[in-house]
């Protein structure tokens, strides 16, 4: 008797596996592409404008759509993380890479506080023109503008603004400038004293 039950409960198995599963996972799929389709028409309804021809690869992250504005026929790559806290706008016929991050908003590093507030931003709003094409990988720091027709390559952090037509890229890493020290160490040491109390 057991031995029966076995050979049932094998044969369904092999006839879930062989035959069902199969429907189940593309029934997944095709319910995953609605779901997402559904969401991204949701995300559009709620940027402060969105042209025609507007496509999303796959999903994305939209912080503060309110403040963003996207031209006709433009296309987000898949991973792309927009926070629109100091205004985004994107022109037409723009193309943005998988994992392209767009920052609007940014800490204030001179705020009087360690560890940073959480709630005190400088908001400068990022500008990107016509027909501009945006490498995978690409990180775009607040109040950087991009001009019309250019191209900026993959992994590429952009900090500074970009003439149109020009091609960017490659950039290595270097220091910038220091922060105000002494103001730094007041900080630091207040922070350890409260620590401490």
């Amino acid at each position: 008797m057991k031995e029966i039950k076995e050979k049932i409960i094998n044969k369904l198995e092999r006839l879930f596996e062989q035959r069902l599963l199969p429907r189940l996972v593309q029934w997944i799929e095709y319910l995953e592409t609605k779901i997402r389709r559904y969401k991204h028409l949701e995300m559009k309804s709620k940027l402060k404008f969105s042209g025609s021809g507007v496509r999303f690869k796959r999903d994305l992250r939209i912080e503060h759509p309110q403040n963003i504005s996207l031209g006709n026929k433009v296309y987000i790559g898949q991973d792309v993380l927009l926070d629109g806290r100091g205004g985004i706008t994107i022109g037409d016929n723009t193309t943005l890479g998988f994992n392209v991050v767009i920052l609007s908003a940014n800490h204030d590093y001179k705020s009087n506080d360690l560890p940073y507030e959480h709630n005190i931003y400088i908001h400068k709003p990022v500008v990107i023109g016509r027909n501009v094409w945006i490498g995978g990988n690409v990180l775009i720091v607040p109040g950087v503008s991009i001009g019309d027709g250019a191209i900026v390559a993959a992994g590429t952090v952009v900090t500074a603004n970009v003439d149109p037509l020009a091609i960017v890229g490659n950039q290595p890493m270097r220091i910038i400038k220091y922060r105000d020290k002494e103001h730094y160490e007041r900080l630091a040491s207040k922070q350890v004293s409260e620590d401490n109390s």
